[in-house]
């Protein structure tokens, strides 16, 4: 019998349907579990529910209801190991974590997310809001 290596589960966050609906499409094929939420409330219900499985938190910086950095920040309280990658139109470089500009392609994705995904979590810098702090 041929044993199946489970695939990483991500959890996306995005305010904008259309984003994260063409987002999960794009991990989707590339293998990985994916979980969605669109605002932030939702998605710390939504980690809370399967925080044992998610490996990764990719989430837009700017929603309507508070910050990606706010919520990673919420996040890494419950899991300081977990692993956060950002997406934004701004620059998402001086937040101390990883990053994936808007407008990406596929390609662009599936890479940062691998780089996040096999990136040490203490090299991310502790919490998003004290790493922001640090690089401005």
């Amino acid at each position: 019998m041929e044993s199946r290596k489970q695939s990483p589960t991500i959890l996306v966050v995005d305010d904008q349907c259309a984003i994260s609906k063409l987002v999960k499409l794009f991990l989707e094929l590339e293998g990985y579990t994916v979980l969605t939420a669109d605002n932030a409330e939702s998605a710390i219900s939504v980690y809370r529910e399967h925080q044992s499985a998610i490996a990764l938190l990719l989430t837009d910086v700017e929603m309507p209801d508070g910050s990606g950095l706010d919520l990673a920040d919420r996040v890494l309280q419950l899991e300081p190991g977990l692993r956060i990658l950002f997406m934004s139109a701004l620059d998402g470089a001086r937040r101390g974590f990883g990053c994936v500009a808007k407008p990406f392609t596929q390609a662009q994705l599936i890479g940062r997310v691998g780089e996040a995904l096999a990136s040490c979590p203490e090299s991310q810098g502790g919490t998003a809001a004290a790493s922001a702090a640090k690089r401005e």
